[in-house]
């Protein structure tokens, strides 16, 4: 059982069940139709919000037991969404493909970072969203959710830098209040980044 397994292992949504709050800002944006990709869906949060505004929604976790309830979150919203086991860093991601991808607190160290990234930008449709959202170095002093190494994490400009590619629709680095189910919690130092590829 992986660590992430041990933390879905509870009957809450530990993250909640809405989206987090950028994905939902953005809905204006997303296209009605069309394939889209969550990676790190984890309990599908996202992925279902994507689903229910009618894309065709694959998440993608290394989490069995956070895809079940992800697959029991569709299941409680009447919609299609599909699930995937795989580890992000090393899975494959058909080349133009997308209408939407979406990455939500989901953190590699370079130059694993790009490599995933640029991966992402070239699995886009042209016309394709990306929307990301990710700590900044910076939350490492607030302590309020993201990995504990800030290696892991990039500022604005370097996130920018690795998502080569895209034209910027989107892109803020903001301290901010979050109340996200019962890991994302308080203050937080966050990006919000969506781009489009031409």
């Amino acid at each position: 059982m992986t660590k992430w397994d041990e933390r879905y292992q509870t009957e809450d949504y530990i993250f909640g069940t809405e989206p987090n709050e950028f994905i939902a800002r953005i809905q204006s944006y997303l296209p009605t139709s069309g394939r889209a990709l969550d990676l790190a869906t984890g309990e599908g949060r996202n992925g279902v919000f994507l689903a229910l505004h009618g894309l065709e929604t694959e998440g993608v976790d290394m989490s069995k037991v956070g895809l079940l309830k992800a697959q029991a979150l569709a299941r409680k919203q009447n919609v299609s969404f599909t699930t995937r086991l795989a580890n992000i860093a090393e899975m494959d991601m058909p080349t133009a493909y997308y209408a939407v991808i979406t990455s939500v607190f989901c953190h590699f160290m370079e130059p694993q970072r790009t490599q995933v990234m640029q991966r992402i930008v070239n699995a886009l449709q042209p016309g394709g969203l990306f929307a990301g959202v990710f700590y900044h170095p910076d939350q490492i002093h607030y302590g309020t959710g993201g990995p504990g190494q800030v290696e892991m994490l990039g500022t604005l400009a370097q996130m920018q830098q690795a998502l080569a590619g895209l034209e910027w629709l989107i892109a803020e680095h903001s301290v901010r209040e979050m109340n996200e189910g019962n890991r994302h919690i308080g203050t937080s130092s966050v990006i919000c980044l969506l781009g489009r590829k031409p």
